[in-house]
């Protein structure tokens, strides 16, 4: 009984330490822009997979158009997607991020 316990610990606290996903969010990638092109050329320069995206605009209200390209392109969609308002009115969108590179739209060819 003993020996199983111990086991089940060691494996509990290895497990921990190589799951990136529990960790993840202690990164955070903060992204300002004034339109969804200034988010995605951020986003590839400073981000990475796994990090905390932050994402608000330069002074202007963040609009729907790019808060849903946003989402859609770049959020871990089994973890919470948060948009709330900041205390100017504008908005902010918090995610984790899928992958910094945009996900591709699929065509018919």
């Amino acid at each position: 009984m003993v020996l199983t316990n111990k086991v089940l610990l060691i494996f509990t606290a290895i497990l921990l330490l190589f799951c990136n996903e529990i960790f993840a969010q202690e990164r955070y990638c903060w992204v300002s822009g004034d339109n969804f092109h200034d988010i995605k050329v951020a986003v590839s320069n400073d981000c990475q997979e796994g990090d905390l995206l932050w994402v608000v605009t330069n002074n202007i209200e963040l609009d729907e158009w790019s808060l849903e390209q946003t989402i859609g392109q770049y959020c871990e969609f089994d973890s919470e997607i948060i948009i709330r308002k900041r205390n100017n009115g504008g908005l902010y969108l918090q995610c984790i991020l899928h992958d910094e590179k945009s996900r591709k739209r699929r065509t018919d060819d």
